[in-house]
């Protein structure tokens, strides 16, 4: 049983992976559930399985779009060495990077963002609901650690911080370029996250 849900896994994953490479080089409207399933090697209905139809594709690439930070947070709780604050910043910087680097990676967030915004805004919320408990768990732990500033609340400042991001990347995805993500917004982030860390650790970079 195990080495089937491993399997399943593997080829959602996959699927996933395809869609959103087909998605970047010919747009989201222009490839077809068929095309998903032959570029990951499967059948079209591989895809209706895992997916239902174009619109579950989506959605659960919405999902995968926070996989980085929960990740974070999951490490931080096994490796007491990691240091909170400054791997936020490298890990949201890295995020922010990525996103400027391809413009048809602006195009799909964008694409997903005001999809599930109509759609399925339920999903949209539970999304940002997890997104802020993972950036104030970050918080939390700094604190346990001592990385946060005497007095400070964790759950204030990752909040704060989790207004921030959102924010910023919403404003880029709209096609505000009076700021560059990949600088601009990364510098931002670090004097916010510095003004709140004991020692200044987020400075470097």
């Amino acid at each position: 049983m195990g080495r089937i849900r491993e399997e399943s896994e593997r080829t959602r994953d996959q699927l996933l992976a395809a869609g959103e490479r087909l998605f970047l080089e010919k747009g989201i409207a222009a490839v077809s559930l068929e095309e998903i399933g032959q570029a990951a090697g499967f059948s079209r209905g591989a895809v209706h399985w895992h997916f239902h139809n174009k619109h579950g594709l989506l959605l659960a690439l919405l999902d995968r779009v926070g996989f980085p930070l929960h990740q974070f947070v999951e490490a931080l709780h096994t490796d007491t060495k990691l240091d909170p604050l400054a791997g936020l910043v490298e890990l949201v910087t890295d995020q922010f990077r990525g996103l400027q680097s391809q413009p048809g990676r602006r195009y799909i967030t964008g694409h997903l963002m005001t999809f599930a915004a109509s759609e399925a805004p339920e999903r949209l919320r539970d999304f940002e609901t997890q997104l802020r408990a993972a950036i104030i768990a970050v918080f939390r732990l700094a604190e346990t650690r001592g990385r946060l500033l005497p007095g400070g609340s964790p759950e204030v400042a990752g909040l704060a911080c989790f207004g921030l991001i959102s924010g910023l990347i919403n404003a880029w995805l709209h096609g505000d370029d009076a700021f560059d993500l990949a600088n601009d917004a990364a510098r931002a982030l670090r004097l916010f996250v510095d003004s709140v860390s004991r020692d200044g650790t987020a400075r470097a970079g």
